[in-house]
């Protein structure tokens, strides 16, 4: 399960941060001619590129064959310095019915080229350091900025208004999976990536990106403030794809297994976004700095369970 809540937080992590970088690749396009909706979301974008911080609430719904999992994130998040504050609750069934809570709550920040998360479990605060390969601070040359807004705004293949209200315009995405996988390269590139284990790892990302292929997503936008309200996320079908790469390479005992695993899992995001530059500068109370024990990522830390 500690695994499981890791991937969530990356999840949190990694879509709040495609935000701002989608928020922050647009306005390098105005002279562009776009398609009407994707030129409309090119000016949200630019309207929200002063974002610094912002709310969110997360729900994560996975259905599997050996149980369900529910998760809400309730959190805040700020761009610099990078800083998270955000309560979790889980719950979740598993292959017995057996139906169990976890609550959680938890502080992020960068520290130079790590991530640092406090942890609140079995009503102990604990530490962990992450290494982060790719600083997520680091400030690039223009001619470096101009061609990553350019190869962001590249990876939307097609943008499609699917419903308008008075209120709000209902849009999809579709992500290009070869122009994603080719982002990936380039990302290690200009970061300079050496070791063979991140070289390797991002060969493998590549291939599996290539393999989801196009990834589809819908947003919601609030037209009086041009903002993105909520983003939705159908996983299913992309991590079914995904995963069929490595089948080939697995034990043919289990690949039936893995196979039928596969096909009754189900996994759905969504996320809502408010309070935009609204939320106050997020600070780690000193007492849990001075009372948290830091553990290794090989450590093993059972949060705190209740039953429903």
């Amino acid at each position: 399960m500690m695994g499981f809540l890791r991937k969530i937080n990356w999840r949190v992590a990694l879509v709040w941060g495609l935000l701002f970088v989608a928020m922050s690749s647009s306005f390098a396009f105005a002279e562009e001619k776009l398609p009407p909706e994707k030129a409309y979301l090119n000016e949200v974008y630019k309207n929200m590129i002063d974002v610094k911080n912002l709310h969110y609430d997360v729900e994560i719904k996975a259905e599997t064959s050996m149980g369900e999992v529910k998760a809400a994130i309730n959190g805040e998040g700020q761009e610099k310095p990078l800083n998270y504050k955000q309560d979790i609750k889980i719950w979740y069934r598993d292959v017995k019915n057996k139906e169990n809570t976890l609550m959680l709550k938890q502080y992020i920040e960068q520290s130079q080229g790590n991530l640092v998360i406090y942890m609140l479990s079995n009503e102990k605060w604990i530490k962990q350091v992450v290494p982060i390969d790719f600083s997520l601070s680091k400030e690039l040359p223009a001619d470096d900025k101009i061609s990553a807004r350019t190869n962001m705004l590249q990876l939307m293949k097609s943008v499609k208004l699917t419903k308008e209200t008075p209120s709000y315009k209902y849009m999809q995405i579709t992500l290009d999976s070869m122009h994603i996988s080719d982002a990936i390269a380039a990302v290690a590139k200009l970061n300079n990536v050496q070791e063979k284990s991140m070289l390797s790892a991002t060969a493998i990302g590549r291939l599996g990106v290539l393999a989801t292929g196009d990834i589809k997503y819908n947003i919601k936008v609030d037209k009086a403030t041009m903002m993105v309200k909520e983003i939705d996320m159908d996983l299913t079908e992309p991590i079914r794809k995904g995963a069929g790469l490595f089948l080939d390479i697995a034990n043919p005992k289990d690949r039936t297994k893995i196979e039928d695993f596969l096909a009754k899992s189900t996994l759905n995001i969504q996320i809502t976004y408010s309070k935009y530059n609204q939320v106050d500068p997020i600070e780690i109370p000193q007492d849990v700095r001075d009372n948290a024990t830091e553990v290794k990522s090989a450590d093993k830390v059972t949060p705190e369970k209740s039953g429903i």
